[in-house]
């Protein structure tokens, strides 16, 4: 369990920093040049050790264009674009549907079950979202609301869908073809950094307003996110189930609320503290059925 806590101690710096970013340059254009870089850089490392795709059946290279193009071109487009009209806090509670998502394509791609226990806990866990979504920024409502939701949650709850689905299909790589984690993710980031620079070009004016700052804290984002977390969550794929690994993603918001609150100097409401004692209730009511099904997982 001590390497899900580490892992989200590091990733819930992603969000703050990603939210930072934002001040120097559009949101499309900040998903793909760091998309690009950190995928060059995994690539580069695996052609070093000869390892490369040569020889895949098109069975595996379908499931690269699919994680390529919906696990990290469409997922960090959308997650970045709504991260750019809301509290980078809240943005880190609306992802917490994840392990109901996750949950549900794990049982149609693999039949993972679930006990009424760990249903429980995700109901709760969703529950704990409940009191982030009643806050609105005006940056958020100035696009419009569907069904009193806002475009920029929406693309975020889309963005979840995009992600779970991205995992289910990394886990039959990394799992069932025993590919290499790091060359799955610099292929993945490559592609899915190409894609989004491209529609960039289309949609957005290219401009870095403080390139010192801008590259600095990119380069920062790129090592701890793309190169440490990427790579330590599909090797978690390896020990613990798919809805686990997503479920344990309730316990970001909580690094993400300090990281915000100390360095971006967001507000801390209520609606935060509540959700966060949901979410950690339905976490342990998860995990207990976990370690029953999957003792190695401790």
């Amino acid at each position: 369990m001590f390497d899900v806590i580490a892992l989200h101690a590091l990733f819930g710096s992603s969000i703050p920093i990603s939210k930072f970013l934002l001040r120097f340059v559009p949101p499309i254009f900040l998903t793909g040049i760091r998309m690009l870089l950190a995928g060059l850089l995994l690539v580069g490392f695996n052609l070093l050790r000869k390892k490369n795709l040569m020889g895949m059946s098109r069975q595996v290279w379908w499931q690269y264009l699919q994680i390529i193009v919906v696990g990290v071109y469409l997922k960090y487009i959308l997650r970045t674009w709504g991260l750019a009209y809301m509290p980078a806090v809240k943005m880190a509670f609306l992802l917490n549907i994840a392990p109901f998502v996750s949950a549900y394509f794990s049982y149609l791609a693999f039949k993972e079950t679930l006990t009424r226990k760990q249903w429980l806990g995700i109901f709760v866990g969703i529950l704990g979202s409940v009191p982030i979504l009643i806050t609105s920024s005006s940056a958020e409502l100035k696009w419009g609301e569907l069904f009193y939701i806002s475009w920029p949650e929406l693309a975020i709850i889309v963005g979840v869908f995009a992600h779970s689905y991205g995992l289910i299909v990394s886990r039959t790589l990394v799992r069932e073809h025993e590919h290499p984690v790091s060359l799955t993710n610099g292929v993945r980031m490559l592609g899915g950094g190409i894609l989004a620079l491209i529609t960039a070009f289309f949609v957005e004016p290219f401009h870095i307003s403080d390139p010192e700052q801008f590259w600095g804290w990119l380069a920062i984002l790129i090592v701890v996110s793309n190169i440490i977390c990427h790579n330590l969550y599909l090797r978690l794929l390896k020990r613990y189930t798919v809805t686990f690994i997503s479920f344990t993603d309730f316990l970001s918001p909580l690094f993400i609320a300090l990281y915000s609150w100390a360095f971006l100097h967001e507000a801390i409401t209520w609606h935060y503290f509540a959700s966060g004692a949901i979410v950690l209730l339905g976490l342990y009511l998860f995990y207990v059925d976990e370690l029953k099904v999957m003792p190695h997982a401790a």
